[in-house]
């Protein structure tokens, strides 16, 4: 506990306290973000959780319009260790100075290029406390470190709710598990699970998979045909790769996501 006292007034990101070996809290120390030159020049962020992104793109946390800048460019966590700031593999990198760097621990005033902009990390006083779950396992997901239980925590409070949720994550970290264990905790546990994978449906048939279409809407289409929206209607549609599908579609995903209603191909009937 002293120990964790220390590393937390030293300037570290996030501090875990235990009890024995058990983890009690995590302790985020707020930052903030500061464009200081560049077409933002004053726009700011605080990071207020334990991981923040900036880009061109509007998933980001700190959206600019630099077009120097890739669409998710790079990110900032907090760390026992302190904040880090890492390379989401850009196309024009990052810069400390003179130096191109693919990840470095900031100190309070550390200013980075990405592109034509350049943003100061600056560290504040107030404090977040992240809570942990009180269970090393959510279904069939096994954890005890605060990292895992910190996941947990988040899921149990998701997992009753209808929300739709961005899993995010390099290949192999188990995003479809956690959607499973989301499914399975969910009050539609008794419907279907329905995972497509977005990145292997040829491009002219993404938007009949996803929607479905009517009988004649198309050659080829001599029934009417469920998409897989119908085909989780009650459940859970898990759309892996979601990146992957053409942009035209987006438009249409975000009625459903938003109004929660969708159109077959070829069809007028909403449902």
């Amino acid at each position: 506990m002293e120990e964790d006292a220390v590393q937390f007034e030293s300037g570290t990101g996030l501090t875990t306290l235990f009890e024995g070996e058990w983890a009690t809290v995590r302790r985020l120390r707020k930052g903030k973000l500061v464009v200081t030159n560049g077409p933002d020049q004053g726009k700011e962020i605080e990071i207020s959780k334990p991981r923040v992104t900036g880009g061109r793109s509007i998933i980001s946390d700190l959206v600019v319009q630099d077009k120097a800048v890739s669409g998710s460019h790079f990110e900032v966590s907090a760390r026992d260790d302190g904040y880090r700031l890492r390379d989401l593999n850009s196309r024009n990198g990052i810069f400390v100075g003179d130096l191109r760097i693919r990840e470095v621990f900031l100190r309070p005033g550390t200013i980075f290029r990405i592109g034509h902009t350049n943003i100061q990390f600056q560290t504040l006083q107030d404090v977040v406390e992240i809570e942990l779950s009180k269970k090393d396992r959510f279904d069939a997901m096994l954890g005890a470190s605060p990292a895992m239980r910190e996941i947990f925590a988040h899921l149990e409070k998701v997992a009753p709710s209808e929300l739709t949720c961005l899993i995010t994550g390099e290949t192999g970290t188990g995003k479809e598990m956690v959607a499973r264990a989301l499914h399975n905790a969910s009050g539609r546990k008794s419907k279907p699970f329905v995972v497509l994978d977005c990145g292997s449906i040829p491009r002219e048939l993404i938007e009949s998979t996803l929607f479905g279409h009517e009988k004649g809407s198309f050659t080829g289409a001599h029934a009417m045909h469920e998409g897989c929206f119908m085909q989780a209607n009650g459940g859970t549609i898990f759309l892996d790769e979601i990146g992957e599908l053409d942009i035209t579609l987006q438009p249409k995903l975000l009625r459903v996501l938003e109004q929660r209603e969708i159109k077959r191909v070829g069809g007028d009937r909403t449902h």
